[in-house]
């Protein structure tokens, strides 16, 4: 779960924030704010030696603290921003995949 979206993750890299967006849009203008290059596009995502992995790997730890202080999510609201991507670093899966 990413409410609203993937960039809500990308700013938890910068950022400890449960603020509600009310758009991706404007969670990508704050983003911007620390990635001003931002672009959700396959090019910025997979560019060689500067792909998205490699911008937020030094942040990855702040990421995954500051997506587990906005853990939970209730569906009936839904107006909270919120991450879950800490989940899939929390099984140690990414890392079995980045080592092969």
């Amino acid at each position: 779960i990413n409410n609203p979206c993937l960039e809500f993750w990308i700013l938890l890299h910068f950022e400890s924030t449960a603020k509600s967006f009310n758009s991706c849009e404007s969670v990508t203008k704050q983003l911007k704010t620390h990635l001003p290059d931002y672009k959700k596009t396959q090019k910025y995502y997979t560019k060689q030696n500067q792909d998205i992995y490699l911008k937020l790997k030094p942040f990855l730890e702040i990421a995954i603290s500051n997506s587990k202080k906005v853990d939970s999510f209730n569906f009936n609201i839904g107006s909270v921003g919120v991450s879950k991507m800490h989940l899939i670093f929390d099984t140690g899966l990414i890392e079995a995949v980045l080592r092969k």
